[in-house]
């Protein structure tokens, strides 16, 4: 079936099955591209608290499809879905709308946001999206089945297979680790040899936008950042980062987790992007955890247009005393400076030899100002020879 691409002088829609944490983080790039949204959410309530919260038309999607649906697919061009598989692992959309294929008859490229849990458990090698699938939890198998419920539609649909997300808190939805460390939540809980991938939302929102201006109908998508790390390493720098206390670390063996929780911690793997980066141009804005977490800190408590530095550093063992010596002559007169808002530096627990590192400052240029100052002081001659890990945020 033929599918119609509307000129630019057309109005462009788009339709979002399922207003969740990705689709709100899409609207906005939608939007700026021209594109008249609207989104689906599972019940009237619910599209009525939502209509003028975003830039979207809320509709409801209770699990049969309205006047006003079959409006919205028969003018979209561009069709998201969100909405996770049932219990049974039939897609909600599909389910419902089997012929959307033969509703959606003006839409150009479709896209369908899966999940990294198809590929199973790796032994924490890296996975690829041409792999043979061999899922061992049942939301991962749900997930298969609901990928090819898309492609055999027939429709132009992308497959976009999702690290974990984290971002910025959105209206009432916990997603980072600072929200958890704040309520109490945060645990830290270790298993030898186990990592998590991550993804952060605006880094799926730029991949999908890339995606539609070059799109390439049933191919597959890893969207990861391609830095997999252990969950305590993330908690810890968080937990540093807001000066909460480091969540105590439990074994996975003996630690107390619900079902669902346990079965995160039954695979590991390590997802590749390189798909995604070499055919869409795709680079993930915030590369690793620590630059995404960096980001949401700085703008949350200090706003955009700040300078965040965040790390650490080793001393070699003959500065060891000089650097100690010196640091609290050097942390006073930073945080004297018109343009530091923030600035702390301590010593490991564990390791003598590494100081954690967190400064923000006015702007670029305050930061500049503070490294001209130190030029020549006696702590820029104490840690000439340092090791020095860094992070810099300023977006």
């Amino acid at each position: 079936m033929g599918r119609t691409v509307k000129s630019q002088t057309e109005s462009r829609t788009a339709l979002l099955f399922g207003l969740g944490y990705c689709a709100k983080a899409l609207i906005p790039h939608l939007s700026a591209a021209g594109y008249t949204i609207t989104a689906t959410v599972r019940s009237e309530n619910k599209a009525s608290t939502l209509s003028g919260l975003t830039e979207a038309n809320v509709i409801p999607f209770t699990g049969h499809i309205s006047a006003v649906l079959e409006d919205a697919i028969s003018q979209a061009e561009i069709i998201i879905s969100s909405i996770p598989p049932s219990d049974n692992g039939a897609d909600p959309v599909i389910s419902a709308i089997p012929d959307l294929a033969q509703r959606a008859k003006n839409c150009a490229w479709a896209g369908y946001l899966s999940a990294t849990s198809v590929y199973g458990d790796r032994g924490g090698h890296w996975a690829f999206e041409d792999e043979k699938l061999y899922p061992t939890t049942q939301r991962g198998k749900n997930r298969i089945a609901t990928e090819l419920a898309w492609l055999e539609t027939g429709m132009p649909v992308h497959i976009f297979r999702l690290a974990g997300i984290y971002g910025p808190q959105l209206i009432r939805q916990s997603r980072n680790a600072f929200d958890r460390l704040r309520s109490g939540r945060a645990k830290a809980v270790i298993k030898d040899g186990h990592v998590v991938n991550r993804i952060h939302v605006e880094d799926i929102a730029a991949a999908v936008m890339l995606s539609i201006k070059n799109p390439n109908p049933t191919q597959i998508y890893n969207l990861a950042d391609g830095h997999p790390a252990s969950p305590q390493d993330a908690l810890d720098f968080a937990a540093d980062l807001i000066g909460e206390a480091r969540p105590d670390h439990v074994n996975f063996e003996t630690a107390e987790l619900s079902p669902m929780a346990r079965s995160f911690y039954t695979e590991t793997k390590r997802i590749d992007n390189s798909r995604a980066r070499y055919e869409l141009g795709w680079l993930p804005k915030y590369p690793d955890y620590r630059s995404g977490l960096c980001a949401i800190y700085k703008n949350a408590q200090f706003g955009s247009g700040t300078f965040m530095l965040a790390g650490h550093v080793i001393v070699p063992e003959a500065d060891l005393e000089d650097v100690r010596r010196e640091l609290p002559v050097h942390k006073a007169a930073t945080l004297a400076e018109d343009g530091c808002l923030r600035f702390d530096v301590f010593q490991d627990l564990k390791n003598k030899y590494k100081f954690h590192v967190f400064e923000v400052f006015k702007s670029e240029a305050d930061f500049q100002k503070h490294k001209n100052r130190m030029a020549g002081t006696d702590w820029a001659k104490a840690t000439q020879n340092l090791e020095r890990v860094y992070t810099v945020s300023k977006d």
